[in-house]
């Protein structure tokens, strides 16, 4: 999940915008997300040269907190924008009844078919906790992501490091990172977000799925693998392999920018983390071409285990509000986002990887770049769900890692804790 891009700290700039409901002023689009300012600008450019007469009007806010606590104000109020930036699953449907339909849309658009062009861990994600027998799509997806571990090769090579192919590789490697000044593998904890992420590499190491039947109720949360999975994350912080203070520490702005400067040997990201070599300088100026820069998947943290699958999933995705369904223009733009020139601007600035099939980036794009690309793509298909259907179960994970990061809550504990929210929720 990417929580977003060291060149958009600029919450601060945000603003509420209310939706123009009749009238001519209704050739206004309105839309709020996460999604970096300087890349959406380009999509809106895109769109609106080819849809004269139109205006996009976009409003940024950084993920945690702002953006969150401006979609529940707006939603209190009945006062949300044309088009909103979700995730699927938990984020989406605490917006569900906001939010219209959106297959008739589609299908209209690209025809009946128009699913099968989805990547399969993309479309598994985009009905995942709508109620018994709703099989409606509430968002759509605009990108997908590959979880993975990105480390410094330049740092490494100076330190005559490799990648870690076991755990006491990795903590060996943390701690000669930490004994040469830098931080060894950056965890922003006081994000649940990026916590949830570093979980679901261990969980489906040890057992592939096992959290999606966990959630859905078919196995407990207290299954051995699951224990397995928390202490292995307990121990991250026990051993040093995350730095001094990570439970206080945020990953973006904060950690992503100090990767981005050096300063940091490894961190836990996705796909993503390409778009940093698109940025000018002074940003840019340690990876430029991301030749600096590689990533491998969570090496084996049990003896005789495997590393890491591919986690991911969808990225952002859009959906359209009821608002937004006034607005007879609205649709056209998320469509643009989704499947058309809005999307392909954001893939020539590498924000992340498609959702649909036959879209590639365009441009400048390195050879190091492309092949970096060209191994996220290959591993998309295979990635495991990274996404949680219920809110209330997302909230209780994030609540029982940070409990068992800090050492207040045992894993057999923490994991009690989500199970009694499931069986809650569930019924």
């Amino acid at each position: 999940m990417k929580m977003y891009k060291i060149a958009v700290a600029l919450s601060g700039l945000a603003c509420l915008l209310v939706p123009v409901a009749n009238g001519n002023e209704n050739r206004e689009i309105t839309v709020w997300s996460w999604f970096i300012t300087s890349t959406m600008q380009k999509s809106i450019k895109a769109f609106q040269e080819k849809n004269p007469g139109l205006k996009v009007t976009y409003t940024y806010y950084n993920y945690s907190p702002e953006y969150i606590t401006a979609l529940k104000a707006a939603a209190a109020s009945n006062s949300l924008p044309d088009i909103i930036g979700l995730q699927p699953g938990s984020l989406t449907q605490q917006y569900r009844e906001q939010l219209v339909p959106l297959s008739p849309y589609a299908s209209k658009e690209w025809g009946n078919d128009w699913t099968s062009k989805v990547f399969p861990i993309a479309l598994k994600q985009l009905t995942m906790g709508n109620p018994t027998n709703d099989s409606n799509f509430y968002i759509l997806p605009q990108e997908c992501q590959v979880l993975a571990i990105w480390y410094n090769k330049e740092i490494f090579q100076k330190l005559g490091l490799t990648v870690p192919q076991t755990y006491q590789d990795l903590v060996s490697v943390a701690k000669k990172l930490s004994d040469n000044g830098y931080i060894p593998m950056y965890q922003g904890a006081a994000d649940g977000w990026q916590n949830e992420n570093v979980f679901l590499m261990i969980a489906n190491q040890l057992s592939p799925g096992l959290t999606d039947q966990a959630q859905a109720g078919k196995v407990p949360w207290n299954s051995p693998a699951l224990v397995s999975a928390m202490q292995c994350w307990m121990n991250l912080f026990k051993d040093h392999v995350f730095q001094e203070g990570a439970l206080g520490a945020r990953a973006y702005p904060t950690g992503a920018q100090l990767f981005a400067q050096g300063r940091v040997g490894m961190m836990a990201l996705g796909s993503w983390w390409m778009q940093e070599s698109k940025f000018p300088p002074p940003l840019s100026r340690y990876i430029q071409n991301m030749s600096g820069f590689d990533f491998f998947y969570l090496p084996a943290l049990t003896q005789g285990g495997k590393s890491s699958p591919p986690v991911g999933g969808v990225d952002i995705g859009y959906g359209l509000t009821k608002n937004g369904a006034r607005n007879p223009e609205a649709w056209k733009f998320l469509a643009s986002l989704v499947r058309g020139d809005a999307l392909q601007q954001a893939l020539n600035d590498l924000n992340d990887l498609p959702s649909f099939s036959g879209f590639e980036p365009a441009g400048e794009i390195t050879p190091n770049i492309k092949q970096m690309y060209d191994r996220f793509i290959a591993d998309l298909p295979r990635a495991e769900n990274q996404r949680f259907a219920i809110p209330a179960i997302a909230d209780a994970l994030d609540n029982a890692l940070a409990g068992v990061a800090s050492g207040t809550v045992s894993p057999e504990e923490a994991l009690k804790r989500i199970q009694d929210v499931t069986d809650k929720a569930l019924k």
